[in-house]
């Protein structure tokens, strides 16, 4: 029995190939249009005048650039975005937003509104995640 050594690799997958497939391609498009641009001679009925090729040469740089780094960091397996930190969602003490009774969201930890509608029984809803909860029972 074989197993599949991507099995339990983040992030490995068809996603990445495809990333580096596009990746590859868009880069391939910009070296071919260099080639073309600056391999054709100069001198011969038909060559690209000088602007275009200065033209074409800078649009290809920019296919080249952002798909060979597409292709090698989706081969590296890295998205080239670091992740946004989050803030705990639990704190030590009450939020400076928080109204004088402090009661939080147990999901989300957003703080409840002073105007908010709760139900006689102590049902509210969070105006951020969407999320009942009572505001009677022990978090």
């Amino acid at each position: 029995m074989t197993q599949d050594p991507l099995k339990n690799v983040p992030g490995a997958g068809p996603e990445r190939f495809l990333g580096a497939l596009v990746g590859f391609v868009f880069a391939g498009i910009g070296v071919t249009v260099l080639v073309f641009m600056w391999g054709a001679p100069f001198d011969e009925f038909g060559s690209p005048p000088l602007f275009f090729r200065i033209f074409a040469s800078l649009i290809a740089i920019v296919f080249v650039g952002f798909g060979g780094t597409m292709g090698i960091a989706s081969l590296r397996g890295s998205a080239g975005v670091s992740e946004v930190p989050r803030a705990p969602l639990s704190t030590s003490g009450p939020s400076p937003a928080a109204p004088a009774g402090g009661y939080k969201c147990p999901n989300c930890g957003a703080p409840l509104g002073e105007n908010a509608d709760v139900s006689p029984s102590g049902d509210v809803k969070c105006p951020f995640c969407g999320r009942w909860f009572n505001i009677h029972r022990a978090a």
